[in-house]
């Protein structure tokens, strides 16, 4: 049994409306995947709050999901707790996204952890697949570092896992597009 697996992806564009913004997402995306890789653009959230679609497409993940994250601030507009919710997953506790699935407190204790893997990785006792892992979880940790400094150095809705949409991530399309305002389109990627 094939097991379906959802990731948002934020998709941060420039456009005069929230359908504009969701027909401008979905031409980006025209050649990227496959058969086995396929998208809905769910919620679509305006800066000023003035222009919202809840879910476009039907997709997994409306503007309403962020109404049920804990940790989140009701008030605001969705474009901005959506922002919330991408700083809180940069700059929170690390949770590494493939074996051991570990959380830690910050990205030194995280990159330790990796540390001590790779030191015990025997090449000829262990398999492909753990050094993948060990792979895997770093180039996470490489993502969160480079949005976390994004951050500390003032940028508001920094990139994470850029252009790659399988991922949970944020993708700017700012420079590349035009419109009136920005919108955060909420991809639903299956794969």
């Amino acid at each position: 049994m094939e097991t379906l697996m959802h990731n948002l992806h934020f998709i941060l564009i420039k456009a005069d409306s929230a359908a504009e913004a969701a027909s401008e997402t979905e031409n980006l995306m025209l050649d990227w995947g496959n058969e086995n890789n396929w998208r809905r653009v769910g919620g679509i959230a305006s800066e000023d709050g003035s222009d919202d679609i809840d879910n476009h497409d039907d997709g997994r993940w409306p503007l309403s999901f962020l109404d049920a994250e804990a940790g989140l601030p009701k008030e605001g507009t969705y474009f901005s707790r959506a922002v919330g919710y991408l700083n809180r997953e940069f700059t929170g506790p690390v949770t590494l996204p493939s074996a051991p699935f570990s959380t830690h407190p910050d990205l030194r204790s995280a990159i330790q952890e990796m540390g001590v893997m790779l030191r015990a990785f025997d090449p000829e006792h262990c398999n492909s697949n753990d050094l993948w892992r060990i792979g895997f979880n770093l180039k996470h940790l490489s993502e969160l570092m480079e949005s976390r400094n994004a951050v500390k150095h003032g940028e508001e809705i920094p990139q994470f896992y850029e252009g790659q949409f399988d991922h949970f991530g944020l993708t700017d399309e700012t420079e590349q597009s035009d419109g009136a305002r920005r919108y955060l389109v909420f991809l639903d990627m299956h794969s």
